[in-house]
């Protein structure tokens, strides 16, 4: 038995025809068809039925194949980590929360570095962002961290075996449209959000506060609209007396009738990355680090 044959079994059982597996698999039929059944052989029990019309698991060959599924996606994590370093740099791929600041970064650092041609840029929600990273999906992961979600994010990280590195630190700010009520304020105070509408990106952990996005208290919010994109929560932002929450690193040439805001409070924003514990950052990604350290540094200065 071999992780090859495991990838045959599952490559079948998910087709429904051992034609549509060898062609996903880049294999003769034939081929396919004789590892199969050595692998039956060996088993002692048959893991299909072959019928004209298809394939179908039998009984025993199901509870092989939920089995070899399971242990063919963790070998296929295990690889993406360990093995092939030397195709590591065939595509760089950052996983972040969602950030305004991304489109201009990315850019900037594609017309710095015009050698790297593959880029791979994915939001998603923090578990996935975490998850990302520990899997060696991603290289490099986005997120934040504040006095009310460092130790939730922190047992994550090292259970996952990831650390930290910071990026800068942050005042939190309130997203509004552009003709707000709110925006004649040059800073707002919690209890100016008391009541309005909050707009907020999904977390498949809601009740694990410290995965959420949102950086302030939302259980005084008149209505909340819970979203998974940028463009979705800026929308509703521009029609309505909503606000969100974030960083305040805002591209005016991506996003337009939105304005920030800046809050009082005291929670301590910091904007950090995740990586591999112990592993140093392949070439690109440390020069993406370096692109991203100064497009920071020029926006703080600013």
């Amino acid at each position: 038995m071999n992780i090859q044959q495991l990838r045959y079994v599952v490559a079948i059982a998910n087709s429904g025809t051992f034609r549509e597996a060898a062609e996903k698999m880049y294999v003769s039929q034939p081929s396919l068809s004789i590892s199969v059944r050595d692998l039956e052989k060996e088993l002692g029990f048959q893991i299909f039925n072959r019928t004209s019309s298809g394939t179908v698991l039998t009984r025993r060959g199901m509870e092989f194949y939920e089995k070899a599924q399971e242990l063919v996606k963790k070998f296929d994590v295990f690889q993406n980590q360990y093995a092939n370093p030397e195709d590591e740099g065939s595509e760089f791929s950052i996983s972040s929360q969602h950030y305004d600041f991304l489109p201009p970064l990315m850019v900037e650092f594609a017309e710095t570095y015009p050698e790297d041609k593959n880029f791979r840029i994915f939001e998603s929600t923090t578990v996935q962002i975490l998850d990302e990273v520990a899997q060696g999906h991603s290289e490099i992961g986005i997120i934040y961290l504040n006095n009310q979600n460092t130790k939730g994010i922190l047992q994550k990280i090292d259970k996952l075996g990831l650390e930290v590195v910071e990026l800068l630190p942050f005042q939190t700010h309130i997203y509004l449209r552009e003709d707000h009520p709110l925006t004649q304020k040059k800073e707002l105070v919690m209890e100016d959000l008391v009541g309005l509408p909050t707009v907020r990106f999904t977390q498949e952990k809601d009740e694990y506060l410290y995965y959420s996005e949102n950086l302030v208290d939302t259980s005084d919010s008149s209505l909340l609209f819970n979203v998974t994109d940028r463009a979705t929560l800026n929308g509703i932002l521009e029609r309505t007396n909503a606000y969100a929450t974030g960083s305040g690193f805002l591209d005016s040439d991506s996003v337009n009738g939105i304005t920030v805001i800046p809050v009082k409070d005291a929670l301590d924003n910091h904007l950090v990355y995740v990586k591999r514990e112990g592993m140093d950052l392949s070439p690109v990604g440390k020069a993406f680090v370096k692109v991203m350290e100064r497009y920071f540094e020029k926006r703080s200065q600013a």
